[in-house]
């Protein structure tokens, strides 16, 4: 830059061309980090990567940090290998997660949705779930690597041979399908979560609700333990989610995905 200076003997309009030059080099959008973010596929809250519906957390995610200057990115991979890089520091964040099922993450105040657990049957099921007992002489699907609250995670471990688990990618369409094929009674899944799959894999009706639970729990954006800057993304994002909800923002996305604000 010095010797061009020198080159331009300080005409008039050579000037004004170095200076202008300097301006678009020093008033460049400056980003900061990039922010990856990976879950399974759990649709409405995070479905397929680089779909044009990839769940509205994945879109208000988007929207929160972009708009405080980072990069974004969103992966899918199987969930116990989500929580297990992410812990190691090779990502950012999962997406979806409970606070026990990932306790040493880094959590930010303000969730992104609530989800409840119900149980699904085979159409033609005459079984409701009326409580623990009422699971007795029934074989489940799970998807390995989530939590089901307490009492239904001792009750899984304490009855493995009645369980029977699946991963992957898109776990609950494996599930799913396997509950359709026979190869099990009832599965277990988040109400919202049911409703969106059944109706993308086209097989409404052919699946029922055999019972609530009264399992019910925050749903969040968690954070690498291992990563510094954790905490300020915790913080970036608490305040775009409450800067989404007064603008409206967050309701639009919502309105996607046909749902509506959870508190």
């Amino acid at each position: 830059m010095i010797e061009l200076v020198k080159e331009a003997n300080y005409n008039g309009s050579s000037l004004r061309i170095i200076l202008s030059i300097c301006f678009l080099l020093f008033t460049a959008p400056v980003y900061a980090d990039e922010i990856i973010i990976v879950a399974d596929e759990w649709p409405p809250y995070c479905g397929k990567a680089g779909s044009t519906y990839p769940g509205y957390g994945v879109e208000i995610a988007k929207q929160v940090f972009e708009a405080a200057g980072h990069k974004f990115k969103y992966l899918n991979i199987p969930w116990t290998r989500a929580i297990k890089e992410t812990r190691a520091g090779k990502y950012n964040a999962i997406i979806g997660a409970y606070k026990e099922e990932a306790p040493d993450f880094v959590f930010p105040e303000e969730e992104f949705g609530v989800s409840r657990y119900a149980f699904y049957s085979k159409r033609g099921s005459l079984w409701t779930c009326s409580g623990i007992e009422s699971l007795q002489s029934k074989k489940i699907g799970l998807i390995k690597g989530y939590s089901y609250g307490q009492e239904l995670n001792a009750y899984f471990e304490k009855n493995a041979q009645r369980v029977q688990y699946v991963s992957g990618d898109d776990p609950l369409s494996m599930n799913i399908r396997k509950l359709l094929a026979g190869r099990f009674d009832t599965l277990i899944a988040g109400e919202n979560v049911m409703t969106y799959k059944i109706k993308e894999m086209g097989v409404v009706g052919e699946v029922i609700n055999s019972g609530v639970t009264d399992i019910s729990d925050n749903l969040y954006i968690a954070f690498s333990p291992i990563n510094k800057k954790s905490k300020k993304y915790t913080e970036t994002f608490s305040k775009g989610i409450r800067n989404l909800k007064t603008s409206g923002e967050l309701d639009q996305i919502l309105y996607r995905y046909e749902l509506h604000y959870w508190k």
